[in-house]
């Protein structure tokens, strides 16, 4: 992922004519915030001089959340905010935004947190500004951000709350229907954000550094090594009720457990990987491994 130090490093996408999206988007993106600042900017192409407005953006709002900035023909541009305390520092969370042309709706971590009925045809772009990922920056002002950033994804569909659940969790293949971009920020080297959707709109990295860290995201090829050893657990399991004689041991076990510990050495040491490992492992399990049935905390 990218780190960004609060100064003056972003990614510049610059202006394409696939981010001037009609009327219906949804932004994503992980973060994980250092500092507050008001109108610091996540992803944006939002210019607003008040006299001159435009665009569109996942702002901070400096205080414990974050905006989302809209322009839309008709209307002054709105910076719409989510409740107070939503935004922990120093933490990683996933937000996202969404525009339907009738109602505004604002998610943290996938819990939607905010609505607001806002009709209009179009969002507005004049004038264009280069699409940013982690400043905010137009004709006279410049808010970096200061923190982490992966996993930014733009839409030119309003996106459910269950789409968004389902899928923030999860790397994209890229070709999923409404995606315009898609910034995994994971290359680890050089100067260059690789858009990984189909319409390769690539951007250019200026200052933010590289780091080895972890985010709560299954890589698809992960997902794929998940399935097999999930699929080797089933077939193993089948093959011993089947066949009591049979030994528990066999090349299949032997696969699995060589995918297992390829798994852990890549440090994907997020939530959606332990969970499906505990319920692989819990599944391997006899009645006899398991001791403990239930159990209750109290606080």
């Amino acid at each position: 992922m990218l780190t960004f130090d609060g100064q003056d490093d972003y990614i510049n996408l610059g202006k394409r004519q696939e981010f001037k999206i009609q009327q219906k988007i949804t932004l994503e993106a992980w973060i994980y915030c250092q500092k507050q600042r008001r109108r610091t900017g996540i992803i944006s192409n939002v210019f607003d001089t008040t006299a001159t407005e435009s665009g569109y953006g996942l702002l901070l709002d400096g205080k414990s959340g974050v905006f989302f900035a809209l322009k839309t023909v008709s209307k002054k541009i709105q910076y719409f905010g989510n409740k107070i305390n939503s935004l922990r520092l120093n933490q990683w969370h996933h937000i996202a935004a969404t525009y339907d042309g009738q109602k505004i709706k604002f998610y943290i971590d996938a819990v939607e947190i905010a609505g607001k009925s806002f009709s209009d045809a179009e969002i507005n772009y004049e004038p264009e500004n280069d699409l940013l990922i982690g400043t905010y920056k137009d004709n006279n002002e410049t808010y970096p951000f200061c923190g982490k950033i992966a996993e930014v994804r733009l839409w030119q569909v309003a996106r459910t709350q269950s789409e968004i659940q389902d899928n923030m969790h999860r790397s994209l293949v890229g070709d999923e229907l409404g995606l315009v971009g898609y910034w995994p920020l994971n290359e680890g080297h050089s100067n260059i954000a690789y858009d990984k959707s189909n319409n390769a709109n690539n951007g250019t990295i200026y200052g933010a550094n590289w780091v080895q860290l972890e985010v709560p995201i299954i890589h698809s090829q992960a997902q794929n090594q998940l399935g097999v050893v999930n699929n080797m657990s089933k077939e193993k399991k089948t093959t011993a009720n089947s066949n009591p004689a049979e030994p528990k041991t066999s090349q299949n076990a032997a696969k699995a457990e060589e995918v297992k510990n390829h798994l852990l050495a890549t440090g994907l040491e997020d939530y959606g990987f332990w969970w499906q490992q505990m319920a692989k492992d819990k599944a391997q399990q006899s009645e006899t491994d398991k001791p403990f049935r239930r159990g209750r905390i109290w606080a």
